[in-house]
């Protein structure tokens, strides 16, 4: 599962978010120009919410209803347990490089870091699988990148439904998923947040959007950069 929709991101913000309070997420992938390259991953979720969350699944476990709510990686916050399962499930060519946790402000977080030889090798991973990421080689030889959104989900529209999403950033408060791309070639074209040399970032803020899920559903990410030199693999989304 991951948490940025990818990320993802496919990730992810339904009913756990909307019962339990928010998430901090900032992922940055980063290509090589032979095809090889690095995610660094660093998600957080407020200690309030960690015994939220537990103390449903102890309520669900006494009422024995079925109801639970699993902390699958990235929710997981044991480092030992976030690798003992990655190394369980990792395809080859992946390899963990990095991982640790902190407590800052009574939030709780893990900061991970992956190598890949091949970015399609990446995506077989627990961590990126839903990312809908896609990789294509254009004919005048540069590369578009794109990240679906989650647009085929109803989201609220009407006045009662946007209603409800201004209520929701109250519980929300804190929410915040930062999307980084670093790219091996010169950026030509994209629709993110900011760019920064060969360096995109989309920033998804409760603090700035009120209606960041709605955003963050219906927002597919574009990035065109220079292929000078540059050997990528296609990858369909």
């Amino acid at each position: 599962m991951t948490m940025t929709r990818g990320l993802g991101l496919g990730l992810v913000l339904g009913a756990l978010l909307a019962l339990t309070g928010c998430i901090k997420v900032d992922q940055t992938l980063t290509l090589n120009a032979d095809g090889t390259g690095t995610l660094a991953l660093r998600y957080g979720m407020s200690e309030q919410t960690l015994a939220q969350l537990k103390a449903m699944e102890q309520m669900a476990a006494q009422a024995e209803e079925g109801l639970r709510v699993e902390q699958e990686t990235p929710f997981e916050f044991d480092p030992e347990q976030v690798r003992a399962e990655f190394e369980a499930d990792k395809p080859d060519g992946v390899e963990l490089t990095a991982l640790s946790s902190e407590v800052v402000d009574g939030w709780k977080y893990i900061d991970l870091t992956v190598a890949f030889d091949d970015i399609r090798a990446l995506k077989r991973t627990e961590l990126f699988e839903d990312s809908e990421l896609g990789i294509e080689r254009l004919n005048n030889g540069h590369y578009r990148i794109t990240q679906r959104g989650g647009g085929d989900e109803e989201m609220p529209s009407d006045m009662e439904g946007q209603a409800l999403m201004q209520q929701m950033a109250t519980m929300l408060a804190g929410f915040r998923i930062v999307q980084t791309i670093v790219v091996p070639g010169d950026i030509l074209d994209s629709n993110a947040t900011a760019v920064d040399g060969r360096r995109a970032s989309w920033v998804f803020d409760i603090a700035e959007d009120p209606n960041v899920l709605t955003t963050l559903n219906q927002t597919d990410l574009t990035l065109t950069f220079a292929g000078n030199g540059v050997k990528l693999p296609p990858v369909s989304p």
